[in-house]
């Protein structure tokens, strides 16, 4: 089962060298490239896919769709840098990105120096001891959102095949799958419930939009 859809990623160009994780490369002919990194030196590309080197002219690389987000419940726009980090990681983890900015939203506000009362760090509030177990740098927003959404793709799965499996990932998420399994459903904490709801509105507000 894809967990809420979400395979679409387009390279967007212009910057010098850049590099990004398991992402696609789409070609004006239709070809999809999966790669792991990619360097530009003037007009090619060059790219690495598993231990494979592929060089490309940059030519050959279809229009980039920009990265359209919608508005935050707050009014503002969702920062560029951050926008950017949502749409690859969607990809990545076979998640709906709306899904991401949901969590995101809730989480942290879009904010990438984002501290609770408990610790949790960063735009999806990793706390520390997640993210040394998800192996990542919480005060690196790239890594910090590749972790929480790795650890959502984690919650969605192990939740999909349950009723309400969305809300109890959501639930997981926020007070751990141990308090999921615990209760048998989700915790019966003011904070979890009250959070399940505000992003399961958000969520669906952003598909709509």
């Amino acid at each position: 089962m894809v967990k809420f859809a979400g395979l679409f990623l387009l390279l967007a160009m212009g910057a010098a060298a850049e590099e990004m994780l398991q992402s696609v490369l789409v070609l004006k002919n239709g070809q999809r490239i999966v790669y792991d990194s990619l360097i530009r030196e003037g007009d090619t590309l060059f790219l690495r896919s598993g231990g494979t080197s592929l060089m490309i002219d940059s030519a050959e690389v279809a229009p980039a769709a920009p990265v359209v987000l919608p508005k935050a419940t707050n009014g503002k726009e969702i920062p560029e840098p951050v926008a950017r980090l949502i749409a690859p990681n969607a990809g990545k983890h076979n998640l709906r990105p709306e899904l991401i900015q949901a969590v995101m939203e809730v989480e942290s506000g879009y904010q990438v120096k984002a501290k609770s009362r408990v610790g949790a760090i960063g735009l999806m509030q990793l706390m520390p001891q997640t993210a040394k177990h998800l192996q990542v740098n919480a005060h690196d927003p790239a890594q910090n959102v590749e972790g929480g959404a790795r650890l959502l793709d984690m919650l969605v799965t192990k939740y999909e095949g349950r009723r309400n499996g969305l809300a109890l990932a959501l639930a997981a998420y926020n007070a751990g799958a141990g308090a999921v399994d615990r209760f048998g459903g989700i915790p019966p904490y003011k904070e979890t419930r009250q959070y399940v709801v505000k992003v399961m509105r958000r969520f669906r507000e952003l598909v709509k939009e």
